[in-house]
């Protein structure tokens, strides 16, 4: 026989299904036969009491009413509109992490990331979220469109050019936790150094929420707090910004401190030069590529000139080209014949030179390299590898004639293998804290706030 309920096949003595338990009546009895049988099965139902189950029909029992309770949940859950498919926990597990305001400030201080016991809230992810986004939108400004970036969608709806499997809420999100635990695990490893803020960035840390007042006063906003949450998002409070300051303090400037301890001497940059001296090559960086500078000029344009309308180019006569030349002689020599130091030469600056853009630094230009944009001549000048502190020179461009001050310099090849020997150890560093103290993320927790993207 076959149970009309489930399907099960019975034995022909059975009356009771074991697998749904359900009383198995034929369908062709009449009235008074189905009471005759329901009496029989009864006392049958007594008799198989006293007997014990075979283990298999218990678990088959058991078993059909689970499903029969899942498939009533699924139902339910159905119902209910919710998503019956479990997700990975990962940057996937929701489409959309967007919610109303009233949602963010009910969840704000849910906890969605934890490393070391260092908890992460979605109030404080919410502001590593905003910074990354606007740092973005700095970044590239008038760019955005080109890449694919629309002010007017909501990020959640638009793929992200640098990762088509993410959405740009979902690569911020990902930026903004990957931020966060860099944060933290540096703050870490200074909290395990026993390290100490600085007597300056504490006395800024301690003042932030007064400071933070005043700006909202001055803003007219009702509060600190009402501020906070208007730019960095609903939930947000001074507390929240105040833990994120904190964080970032700590973490610049003990990585600071590390970078100073960490820093490769020359003789060990010489040899990591020559141990990737292929890969430098390959950079186009060898050790007769120049040198990286710091420079003082003063420009000294030429006057008059001749303008083409048509090309709105000014060309210049070779006396005036000559006048301008021996201004600048004469401007040197005096120089020279003063304290000749580079302080002098910085003052000389402000009163003579054309170029209003460095007049308030001195002339002052740093971190010259190689593939720094300058004009030729000046660069050439600039990054040649024999030159020495306190050199001085007078170089022609379309400009004018640049009286020159060379500052300071290091061969190219000697910074870079310096600046990549020091990254890969500040990165091993790090790398083996994060190994110590990973982070564990709940993305089914995590919400965000709009912002503005105007």
């Amino acid at each position: 026989m076959i149970c009309k309920y489930c399907g099960a096949e019975l034995a022909p003595e059975e009356t009771i299904c074991p697998i749904c338990g359900k009383l198995f009546v034929e369908e062709n009895l009449s009235v008074e036969e189905t009471v005759l049988e329901t009496e029989a099965v009864s006392c049958d139902i007594e008799k198989k009491a006293k007997k014990k189950w075979p283990f298999w029909k218990w678990a088959l029992s058991i078993g059909g009413a689970v499903i029969l309770l899942g498939a009533l949940a699924v139902v339910l859950l159905t119902a209910l509109g919710v998503d019956i498919l479990p997700r990975e926990n990962d940057i996937y597990n929701k489409d959309k992490y967007l919610v109303s305001d009233e949602k963010a400030k009910e969840k704000a201080n849910d906890v969605v990331a934890v490393i070391n016991e260092k908890e992460l809230t979605n109030a404080q992810l919410q502001i590593h979220y905003k910074m990354q986004v606007q740092d973005f939108l700095n970044y590239y400004g008038s760019y955005l469109s080109s890449i694919g970036f629309d002010h007017t969608k909501p990020l959640s709806e638009q793929k992200c050019f640098m990762d088509d499997k993410l959405t740009w809420e979902q690569y911020f999100l990902k930026m903004a936790l990957e931020t966060w635990q860099n944060y933290q695990t540096v703050a870490l490893l200074a909290e395990q150094a026993e390290f100490k803020l600085s007597e300056q960035a504490q006395a800024e840390l301690d003042a932030l929420a007064e400071n933070l007042e005043k700006q909202a006063k001055e803003g007219e906003y009702a509060s600190a707090e009402a501020m906070v949450q208007e730019i960095l998002g609903a939930g947000c409070t001074v507390q929240d910004y105040v833990d994120y300051v904190k964080i970032v303090t700590i973490g610049a400037e003990f990585y600071n401190t590390e970078s100073e301890r960490l820093a490769p001497t020359d003789e060990e940059a010489e040899a990591y030069f020559e141990k990737f001296n292929a890969e430098f090559k390959e950079a186009g960086i060898t050790k007769e590529s120049g040198l990286v500078s710091s420079v003082r000029h003063i420009l000294i344009s030429p006057e008059g000139g001749t303008l083409n309308e048509e090309t709105q180019q000014t060309t210049y006569s070779d006396k005036e080209w000559a006048a301008a030349k021996k201004t600048a002689e004469k401007l040197l020599k005096e120089w020279k014949k003063g304290k000749a130091t580079e302080e002098s030469f910085a003052a000389l600056v402000k009163d003579n030179t054309d170029d209003t853009g460095s007049a308030e630094t001195g002339g002052l230009y740093e971190n010259i390299t190689p593939s720094s944009s300058y004009v030729p001549e000046f660069l050439a000048w600039a990054i040649d590898m024999s030159r020495k502190t306190g050199d001085t020179g007078i170089v022609k461009t379309e400009f004018g004639y640049h009286i020159m001050y060379f500052v300071s310099g290091e061969p190219h090849w000697l910074q870079e293998a310096k600046t990549m020997l020091l990254s890969d150890r500040t990165t091993a560093m790090i790398e083996e804290a994060e190994a110590k103290w990973p982070m564990s993320v709940n993305y089914r927790k995590i919400i965000l706030t709009e912002l503005e993207l105007g």
